[in-house]
């Protein structure tokens, strides 16, 4: 494992906060150097220093930098994690909707787990119900990995334990010899989501505006200042009195009064 000095420090974290608004305290020097130890290996430099050269001067398409962010970027989840929210959603919004079309957005949507228990949970509300309710599904992150790992639908065995057999039956189907140790969404339920790279640093979003907002174990990577500016801008992509979910560790509570808590980490956009 290469050693990391403080100047290559300063300029990762940085550029990195720039680019993504992620703040990289002295804390994650050891996250740090494990993920980039591979990329300098791939490379085949000889450290830190002779990275933050080639990111400097080797990089003009920042093919490199991405590579950077996405090993940088925490891409955990699991399925139905934080199983209240998915009881709010069916018990307290969903019937709110009647045969309307929901706008749902997973706007950290890492590996893909997030958006597709969203689905499931859809599917089997209008099953269970017998609604006309539509919907449109959009996932986005700042990781260009994650998001083909998404789109491809394929998770180990391990990732769907939890999941309840009849669910596991309806909605996955399960690999075959060399890959029978895993499982795959169905293809015609990967195709109604739509899978998008975006940085939530960025002024402005070529999204539609939407009812529900996932936004889980998000802004524990952000200062302050970035939480504030952040909040504010989803609010404007929020239809009147629409929906955030936040993670476990999550609050609004002294960065925005623009939201009314309707549960455990869950707010209502104020209007």
């Amino acid at each position: 494992m290469f050693t990391l000095e403080e100047r290559e420090f300063k300029y990762i974290s940085n550029e990195v906060y720039q680019f993504a608004r992620i703040n990289l305290t002295q804390k994650k020097k050891f996250l740090i150097v494990s993920r980039l130890s591979k990329r300098i290996r791939a490379l085949k430099l000889n450290g830190f220093p002779q990275y933050v050269e080639f990111l400097k001067n080797n990089d003009p398409e920042r093919t490199e930098f991405q590579r950077m962010v996405d090993a940088l970027s925490t891409n955990y989840s699991l399925f139905f994690r934080e199983e209240h929210h998915f009881e709010y959603l069916v018990e307290s919004i969903l019937p709110q909707y009647g045969s309307d079309r929901l706008n749902i957005w997973s706007a950290a949507a890492s590996n893909g787990q997030e958006i597709y228990s969203i689905l499931i949970t859809l599917l089997e509300y209008k099953k269970q119900s017998g609604s006309m309710l539509s919907y449109k599904l959009f996932a986005s992150d700042i990781s260009s990995d994650a998001l083909r790992y998404a789109a491809s639908g394929i998770y180990p065995q391990r990732d769907i334990e939890k999941i309840p057999h009849a669910l596991l039956s309806t909605y996955f189907l399960k690999g075959r010899d060399s890959s029978k140790d895993m499982v795959k969404i169905r293809n015609d339920l990967i195709r109604q989501v739509r899978f998008f790279r975006l940085n939530l640093s960025d002024e402005k979003y070529r999204i539609p505006i939407m009812d529900i907002i996932f936004l889980r174990n998000v802004i524990i990577y952000f200062d302050k200042s970035t939480k504030i500016e952040l909040i504010s801008r989803l609010y404007d992509y929020l239809t009147p009195e629409g929906y955030l979910f936040l993670g476990h560790s999550e609050s609004l509570s002294g960065i925005s009064d623009q939201f009314i808590q309707v549960g455990r980490t869950i707010y209502r956009r104020r209007d």
